[in-house]
Formats: structure tokens, sequence, C-alpha cells
């Protein structure tokens, strides 16, 4: 067995839309760190048939369409050597429609990676929400970094949103490793306002009391992990306002920004699905949306980056890793 092999990997998905550099570097990265196998994905939706009788495209352009994507990949491959030169890595090319085979790949993964520059691309911002809705790991979303020269640019921390709900709990946790990991500090984030029942269990009374009670909520979801992160700085902030402007405020020279999930279908940044968009579209770091039932989002990871990296006939979904059966929704590459 190879080093690595069985391993939970960090899963990154690319495209040819200019977004794959920034998310295989940074996934690249988190693989080293974590000390667990990096796999590139990159899927191609070839064209529906033209005619009612579901006619093939022509091989040629199959062929041409493979070849591209060979390229697409092989180029990510090398870039993740240059970050981290011993670090295992292995690719994977997907025939079928981006958010299903995406999916697919990151089944089992510690972490999956998207790279995301605006509306255009197969992992487009609104394929890349429909992911982060279904997938069983915690997802990181990746935009252009900032520069110190950029307006509202702070020292880089890990910013973490928080909320009253129990959703919330292993987002925390994962900050709180990522913060660790980078040695950098943990910004937790709490926006509240006092007609917000959802958020403050249905308070009453004068807005002092209900800050008091916002936090005592920040507190509550910080003290389960302060005990194991106890080397790990803590800023906490409580904003009187809307959450998304409060996350998007405070993505500004982050590391990393973190929020919560309850399930699929409804990845929330404070409360609702329409906030965490919102900081999708408009924020300014990484993104890091994290299931409330993901069995490794709080797990750090023991051992250490594998010395075998894999040679250039694993560029394709042909390598000799286990692999599932196809199915007619989401095909491979013909051999």
């Amino acid at each position: 067995m190879s080093p690595g092999r069985g391993r939970a990997p960090v899963v990154v998905a690319i495209d040819d839309a200019g977004s794959a550099d920034d998310a295989v570097d940074w996934a690249s990265a988190e693989a080293a760190t974590r000390g667990c196998p990096l796999r590139v994905v990159h899927a191609v939706n070839p064209p529906l048939p033209a005619d009612p009788y579901g006619v093939i495209p022509p091989l040629d352009s199959l062929l041409t369409a493979r070849m591209r994507a060979e390229s697409i990949l092989r180029e990510a491959v090398a870039r993740a050597r240059s970050v981290a030169s011993d670090l295992e890595v292995s690719a994977r090319l997907r025939l079928g429609t981006p958010a299903r085979a995406v999916l697919d790949e990151a089944a089992g993964a510690r972490l999956l990676v998207l790279g995301n520059r605006g509306p255009r691309g197969l992992l487009a911002r609104s394929v890349s929400i429909q992911i982060a809705a279904h997938a069983c790991c915690p997802v990181v979303v990746i935009r252009p970094p900032q520069g110190a020269g950029d307006p509202g640019w702070s020292p880089p921390r890990v910013v973490v949103g928080v909320d009253a709900a129990s959703s919330c709990t292993p987002a925390v946790g994962f900050a709180f490793q990522a913060a660790r990991q980078r040695g950098v500090p943990l910004a937790a984030v709490h926006a509240w306002t006092p007609d917000r029942p959802a958020d403050l269990e249905a308070i009453s009374g004068p807005p002092a009391m209900a800050e008091v009670l916002a936090g005592r909520i920040l507190e509550r979801a910080l003290d389960r992990w302060r005990s194991e992160f106890a080397g790990v700085p803590v800023v906490t902030t409580l904003v009187r306002g809307d959450p998304a402007h409060a996350l998007v405020a405070e993505s500004r020279g982050a590391a990393l920004l973190v929020v919560g999930s309850r399930g699929r279908g409804h990845v929330l940044a404070a409360m609702l699905g329409s906030v965490s968009r919102s900081v999708l579209r408009h924020g300014h770091s990484p993104l890091a949306i994290i299931r409330h039932d993901s069995a490794l989002t709080a797990q750090p990871p023991a051992g250490r980056v594998a010395d075998s990296v894999p040679e250039r006939d694993q560029v394709s979904d042909h390598d000799k890793g286990p692999r599932r059966r196809s199915t007619s929704r989401n095909r491979r590459w013909p051999a």
C-alpha cells in the first residue's frame, strides 16, 4: 500500500475559468498541513445530442475535450507539487454534470475545496452553492487573495460566525483548529437584533439586556473549545445588525471565514440560507461551510505528508485507486 492510501484526502475541484490556481494553491497547502493526500478533480459536461435520435457527438470532439481536460489536470498537479513537493497527489477526470461529479468524488473526503470567481465556468457560483448545500464534508470556497493595500485589509485571522443554534458548534471547532494550524487569532462574531426570536429565543426587554444575552450566546459557543485550543488568541465581536453585512465586513483580510450549516439544502452563515449566499457573493476571503453532522469537522488529523507522488499516467480517471460504478447520470470517459 502506498503512503497515504486509505486516508481521507483533501479534494479540490477545478475548472478552466481562471479560478483553479488559487484553489489548488490553497488546497495543496491545507493537505500538506493536515498530512493527508490531495485529489484534484475536473469534470467535463459534454453537449447534449442535437436531434431527437440522441446522436452522440463526434468522437474527435470528445477526444479533443478529453485532451484539454487532461492538460488542465496535469497543470494543476504540477502546481500542487510546486506548493508541497512531498505531497501525494492524484487526479480524477469525470464526464458529467460538475455538481454530481464533484459530490461523488468528495464522498469520504476530509475537506472539499472549490474555486469561485463569479457566474461563469463549470464551477460557477450557483454550482458552488449546490455543492456546498449537499456535500457531506466541510466545503471551502476560495476567492482571489486580498493584499495589504486593499481597502479594509487587516492582519490575518480566522473569522467564525456564531448563532444561537447548536449547528454552529462544529463550525467553531473547525475555526479553532484552522486558527491554530495557521498561527493566527480567532475572531468570533455574533450579529444580533432584538426582533429576531430565532436568534435570541424570543427575548423581550431593553436592548441592553438583549446585548448581554447575545454575549452569553457567543461565550457559550466558545467555551466548549477554549481548553482544547488554549493557545489560540480569541477576539469576540457583538454586532447589532444584519448577520451577512457583519460577516462580509469581518472577512476583509481574513485568512478564512467559517460559517455553520444546519443540513442538506440549508447552508447558513448565521440564521438563513440567504445569509450564506450573500457572504459567498460579497465576502473577501476563503469561505468554509461546515455541516453540523460532519464527522471530520473538528478532528485534528495525525500523521505526516506522504512521500510518494503520482506519475503522469495518473492524470486521468484510470488510476489504480478504488472507483465507483459509473451511472448514466455521471459517466466516466471511455478507455
